[in-house]
């Protein structure tokens, strides 16, 4: 996987920009996903609905069971399209085949569900009453198979199941690493998604019911029966596999925003805990350490050439003139061992300690800015230019406004008042107010506006007493206490928590 690649900013991200991150690359990318879909998944679904055109609501029943693959159809194209390759629809459309052969059980498993549903709900004329006890056996099958067929974490599964390929117990270890972040926000996506698909399917029959022919009543046909059982004497059966269109409208836009929201979290959880962004800068960092690298080889090199081609050019020239003469041996011997000593060192040792000097001093000016960059890696990332504190100011927690400037000067005073002329819950809330203020002043716990108490009090907690943890939990329990339950907490309680008040107020300008 290059990362140098990405299309878009990667960059840590909270859980609904992540999302969001995913629904724009749905868009950005939606002609090359429309036409791949358009020619795998959308075929196969008029399909279904064709056979069953008997029983359309069976036909419905069986598009909605094998949705965990028409999402891989999706996944392929917005995958691609993110590290900058650009899938063709027939790449996109080979997905499909591959996906439902790779899934065989799953495919069975909706067929033979589908044919059961259809029997045991058509109406030939046998014991109803016996039908209809296996009808409650089947769909308790249905339910429990559901944790067979996907997790309500489907959108973030599925790219680990497709783009990874891990089963097993790799599986489970890489999904406990990354559901760990992203599995509450994922659950959230599937219900609205849910929602969305129900409220486009019902918004598409509406308006075919609002295009029928005046004097036509409508509230006789609508009835669950007309769908599964395909009563022509309710609704036409071409009206019922015009509903099943519908029906397979609403799940392919659905699974469009679906799959690239979860994509979205997927991508923003592997950065969280891979570091993708760091490691986009160092390959970035690297790159012009090479560029550097190359241009003093470069440089080295060609110096040393010119410099032996103006030597040789020196040499040939005719004004140049070899001279000799001969060593008599009647020089002294300390004369003749200086001159040996002499000639025995190799001219060319000296270039060489020079050389080598050279790349000591390159290395040690390379090792000198790494240590600057790894300790100053804030510098290198993207965003905005702001400071850790403006970064991680809060203003409200759970509806209660922790600014500063909001609190009283003397806040355990004017708490304790409050509590003496009987607002109990306005005492504890001030009170609450200040420390949550405090801990995000001082910047000792990172806390998000989003946070309910106990996200607080987990935060908190994992810092220890450098947060003042067992006084903020008495007061997170006392304040939970008395504004969801009405309970006054104790005498003891109180006297403590006007006592010990550990947090300083910090007022700025």
């Amino acid at each position: 996987m290059e990362l140098e690649k990405v299309t878009a900013e990667i960059r840590p991200r909270t859980q609904w920009e992540a999302i969001d991150l995913g629904v724009r690359l749905t868009g950005e990318y939606a002609v090359s996903l429309l036409k791949g879909w358009m020619a795998s998944v959308f075929p196969l679904g008029i399909l279904i609905l064709v056979i069953c055109y008997q029983s359309v609501g069976w036909g419905m029943f069986l598009i909605w069971w094998l949705k965990p693959i028409w999402e891989r159809v999706a996944l392929h194209p917005l995958s691609r399209s993110l590290f900058g390759e650009n899938p063709t629809w027939r790449e996109t459309m080979k997905v499909l085949p591959k996906e439902l052969n790779k899934n065989k059980g799953l495919v069975l498993i909706g067929l033979i569900l589908t044919a059961m549903g259809w029997f045991l709900h058509s109406d030939d004329g046998e014991d109803v009453s016996a039908k209809a006890g296996l009808a409650v056996l089947f769909w308790c099958v249905v339910i429990g198979l559901l944790f067979y067929r996907s997790p309500l974490t489907r959108s973030l599964v599925l790219p680990i199941r497709y783009l990874e390929g891990l089963e097993g117990a790799r599986y489970k270890a890489r999904y406990q690493i990354l559901s760990y972040r992203s599995a509450s926000s994922a659950v959230g996506l599937t219900f609205i998604c849910l929602l969305m698909e129900i409220l486009l399917f019902g918004s598409q029959v509406y308006f075919a019911l609002m295009m029928l022919p005046e004097g036509v009543e409508v509230d006789q046909f609508l009835t669950l029966e007309a769908f599964f059982e395909g009563d022509a004497d309710l609704l036409p059966n071409w009206m019922l596999v015009l509903f099943g269109v519908f029906y397979l409208n609403a799940v392919s836009v659905v699974t469009w925003f679906y799959t690239g929201a979860g994509f979205g979290l997927y991508v923003n959880t592997r950065t969280w805990t891979e570091g993708w962004d760091i490691e986009l800068k160092f390959k970035g960092l690297g790159q012009r350490l090479g560029l550097i690298f190359f241009g003093l080889v470069i440089l080295g090199s060609s110096t040393r050439v010119e410099a032996n081609q103006e030597a040789q050019r020196v040499l040939e020239q005719e004004e140049f003139e070899v001279r000799t003469r001969e060593i008599y041996e009647e020089e002294s011997e300390s004369r003749d061992s200086v001159s040996d000593s002499i000639s025995s060192v190799n001219p060319g040792a000296f270039a060489g300690i020079g050389h080598l000097l050279f790349w000591v001093i390159v290395i040690a000016a390379i090792a000198v800015l790494i240590w600057v960059i790894v300790n100053n890696l804030h510098a290198f990332r993207g965003g905005p230019k702001e400071s850790a504190e403006e970064r991680k100011k809060v203003t409200t927690i759970a509806g209660m406004n922790v600014e500063p400037e909001k609190l009283p000067s003397n806040l355990p005073a004017e708490a304790r008042k409050l509590w003496e002329d009987g607002q109990y819950q306005e005492a504890l809330g001030l009170l609450y107010r200040g420390a949550i203020s405090s801990l995000v002043t001082r910047q000792l716990v990172e806390i998000e506006e989003s946070d309910t108490e106990m996200d607080c009090l987990r935060r908190v907690s994992s810092k220890g007493e450098v947060a003042n943890a067992s006084y903020f939990k008495l007061l997170t329990n006392a304040w939970i206490s008395q504004a969801y339950a009405r309970r006054r907490p104790n005498e003891e309680t109180i006297n403590e928590l006007w006592s010990n008040w550990p947090f300083q107020e910090r007022r700025r300008p």
